[in-house]
């Protein structure tokens, strides 16, 4: 007699195949999703220190009276464009600015970002404008990556 159909041995075999094979492919996929989020952790934080950097930078350009804390240099302190007392430093994991002495300090980082560190540089001769280097290590603060740390540095002379 001839009977058509999988005997029940053969639905086994081929049902534990297909849960192997669907296993893998979303262990695969979900690997993917968080490596896709890290990555876009990562180029967020980036795109928020260039900014920073960039914008701490424009108004170095245009600064003088620069006067350095720490050693290393860890706060810069200025007078910019505007006549204004400002100042830059790193204070828990985020960049802050203060205008004018008599306010507090307030962050300009996102806060998907870790600086690891902030330091300035000071060159001052006076045949020369000053220049300063700003040098900056930021990380995204993803739970269960190592944090790497992307290191940015530009060097700016005031006018």
């Amino acid at each position: 007699h001839d009977e058509e159909g999988f005997t029940l041995i053969e639905l086994l075999v081929s049902i534990a195949i297909f849960s192997i094979v669907v296993s893998i492919a979303v262990g695969g996929f979900t690997r993917a999703l968080r490596t896709e989020r890290q990555v876009a952790a990562l180029i967020s934080a980036n795109s928020n220190a260039s900014l920073v950097i960039e914008q701490i930078a424009r108004e170095v350009r245009t600064g003088r009276d620069f006067v350095c804390s720490g050693t290393p240099c860890t706060e810069l302190a200025f007078t910019n464009a505007r006549n204004e007392s400002v100042a830059y430093r790193l204070s828990s994991g985020a960049i802050e600015k203060r205008v004018d002495i008599a306010r507090p300090f307030e962050p300009i980082t996102a806060e998907n970002i870790d600086a690891k560190y902030l330091f300035f540089l000071l060159f001052a001769n006076p045949a020369f404008p000053p220049r300063i280097t700003i040098a900056l290590g930021v990380s995204a603060p993803i739970p269960g990556v190592d944090q790497t740390i992307t290191r940015l540095q530009t060097t700016v002379s005031a006018r």
